[in-house]
C-alpha cells in the first residue's frame, strides 16, 4: 500500500516579526472577528467545561505563542493535554510550518474563542500522530478514547486520492464518534474547488457525512468595528487559492441536505458553513515566536468547533447524533448568507460549493446548536397569519317609531280584520300591521 500524506490548510500572509500594533490593514485580531459575527464577550459566562481536541500530523507545541498571545490578548491560557500516538513526537523543531498548524488551531481560533465567550480556560487536547496510512484513523480514535466532545482536524487531502480501505476505516471512526455524541468538523482545504487535483474535487475527511466541514471567506470591517461585507475566499479560478467546496459523489446527500443543495447535486455538498480564512483578512497570532498573520480553513475549522463547544457548555447538555443538521434546520437566519465572491464556484443566495449556508450569525447560529444540545426540536419559522376578515357590521338599529305611527299601524292592521273579532284576533291583526310597516334596519 503505498504511503497517503495529508497537508495542513493554514496559508501564511507573508509577514513576520511583526509587533502586536504593527499588522497589515484588514488583517484581524480574533477578538474582532467575534464582535464582527455578532458575539459578545463573556455571552457564554458560567458554560459547563467542554473538552476539545485537535488532530495533528506534525510539528509541535511552540510555549512562546502561547505566552504572547496570552500577554498580548489578556487570555487565559489554555490547560493543554498533549497525547501522541503511533511512534509521533511532539516535537516543534522538526516542522516549523506544521508548528503554524498546531498553533492555529490551539490559540486564537479555539482558546480564545473559548475563553472570550465563557470567561473560562479552554480545555484543549491535541493528539500527535504519523503522517501516513492510519495516521488520521489512529489520532482521530485517540481523540475519541481521550474524551473530547468537540475536536477538529485542519488536516486533509483531495478525496479522489486516499486509499479506499483507509478512507472506509476513518470514516468508521467518525461515525462512532457521532454515536457517542462527539462532534468533529474540518477544514474544507485552501484550494479552491479542484482541491489541488486538476479537476473538481471535495477535501478529505471534511466531506465525511459524519463531519461538519468548514469553509472560507474574507472578512471586512466597518469604521465601528461591525460586520461590514463578507465574501467567498479566492479568485475565481477552481485551481487557485481559495476555499474548498465541491460535492462528493462517493457520499450521497444526506437527509438533512436535502431540498438544500441543488436537485442534481451528484454527493454530500461541502463546506456546510464557513468563516474568514483568507490570508488579506487574516488572523493576527504568534506563530513560531513571532507575530505573524495566518488564514486558511485551518482557522475558521476550529474556530467553529469552538462556538459549537460554547454552545453545549451553555447548554449543559450534550447533543444526541450529529450536531451538523441543527444548523441546516435553523435555515436562513442561523448564518450570514454569503452572495459574493468565487472558489471556482460562485456565491450565491442560500447554500452553494463557495460557503455553504454562510457564516456564524451570532446568537441565531449557537441557538441552533443549544437547542440541539438539549434535545429540543428546532421551532420552524413562524407561517404568517392571513390577514383578518373584518367582522360584520352590527345590525343597524331599526329607525325611530313615534306612538302615533305605531298605534297608526296596529289600527291599520285590526281594520282589516270583520266587523266582529275576538280579542285574539285583534291582537293579531294589530301585530300585523305593525310588522309590515315598522322600518327594516336598512332604513333611516
Amino acid at each position: 500500500m503505498r504511503h497517503h500524506y495529508h497537508r495542513i490548510h493554514p496559508r501564511l500572509r507573508g509577514v513576520h516579526g511583526l509587533s502586536p500594533r504593527d499588522f497589515p490593514a484588514g488583517t484581524l485580531a480574533p477578538a474582532q472577528i467575534l464582535t464582527a459575527y455578532g458575539f459578545k464577550q463573556n455571552q457564554f459566562a458560567g458554560a459547563s467545561p467542554i473538552k476539545l481536541g485537535i488532530g495533528s500530523l506534525g510539528g509541535g507545541v511552540v510555549q512562546q505563542d502561547i505566552d504572547n498571545s496570552v500577554q498580548a490578548w489578556g487570555m487565559a491560557a489554555p490547560k493543554l493535554t498533549v497525547r501522541t500516538i503511533g511512534g509521533a513526537v511532539n516535537d516543534p523543531t522538526s516542522d516549523q510550518d506544521s508548528n503554524v498548524e498546531n498553533m492555529l488551531d490551539i490559540v486564537p481560533t479555539m482558546a480564545f474563542a473559548w475563553w472570550w465567550l465563557t470567561g473560562t480556560p479552554a480545555d484543549i487536547t491535541i493528539t500527535f500522530g504519523p503522517n501516513a496510512n492510519g495516521g488520521m484513523q489512529a489520532v482521530t480514535s485517540d481523540l475519541v478514547a481521550a474524551g473530547v466532545q468537540v475536536a477538529s482536524w485542519s488536516w486533509g487531502s483531495a478525496a479522489d486520492t486516499w486509499d479506499p480501505s483507509e478512507r472506509a476505516a476513518l470514516s468508521k471512526v467518525f461515525a462512532a464518534a457521532v454515536a457517542s455524541g462527539i462532534c468533529f468538523c474540518a477544514a474544507a482545504g485552501d484550494n479552491s474547488i479542484d482541491d489541488g487535483t486538476t479537476t473538481p474535487c471535495t477535501d478529505y475527511p471534511c466531506s465525511d457525512p459524519n463531519v461538519w466541514a468548514v469553509g472560507g471567506t474574507h472578512l471586512s470591517l466597518a469604521a465601528d468595528g461591525s460586520r461590514a461585507s463578507e465574501s467567498a475566499w479566492g479568485d475565481g479560478n477552481p485551481g487557485d487559492e481559495g476555499g474548498g467546496g465541491g460535492y462528493d459523489p462517493t457520499v450521497p446527500v444526506p437527509s438533512w441536505q436535502a431540498g438544500v443543495v441543488p436537485t442534481d447535486a451528484p454527493g454530500r455538498g461541502v463546506p456546510d458553513t464557513a468563516a474568514n480564512a483568507d490570508p488579506n483578512s487574516g488572523w493576527q497570532m504568534s506563530a513560531n515566536g513571532q507575530w505573524t498573520v495566518v488564514g486558511g480553513t485551518s482557522a475558521s475549522s476550529p474556530f467553529t468547533a469552538a462556538l459549537i463547544a460554547a454552545a453545549i457548555g451553555f447548554a449543559k447538555a450534550t447533543g444526541k447524533g450529529l450536531a451538523t443538521p441543527s444548523i441546516y434546520a435553523a435555515g436562513e437566519n442561523g448564518c450570514f448568507d454569503i452572495t459574493t465572491g468565487s472558489n471556482g464556484d460562485p456565491a450565491t443566495p442560500g447554500w452553494d460549493p463557495a460557503t455553504g449556508l454562510g457564516t456564524p450569525r451570532g446568537a441565531n447560529f449557537t441557538d441552533a446548536l443549544i437547542a440541539w444540545a438539549k434535545g429540543v426540536a428546532p421551532t420552524p419559522a413562524p407561517t404568517p397569519s392571513p390577514s383578518p376578515t373584518p367582522p360584520a357590521p352590527p345590525p343597524a338599529s331599526p329607525a325611530s317609531v313615534t306612538l302615533a305611527q305605531a298605534q297608526a299601524w296596529a289600527t291599520q292592521g285590526v281594520n282589516t280584520g270583520g266587523f266582529f273579532m275576538t280579542r285574539t284576533q285583534a291582537a293579531a291583526r294589530a301585530s300585523s300591521g305593525l310588522a309590515e310597516n315598522w322600518p327594516s334596519s336598512e332604513e333611516t
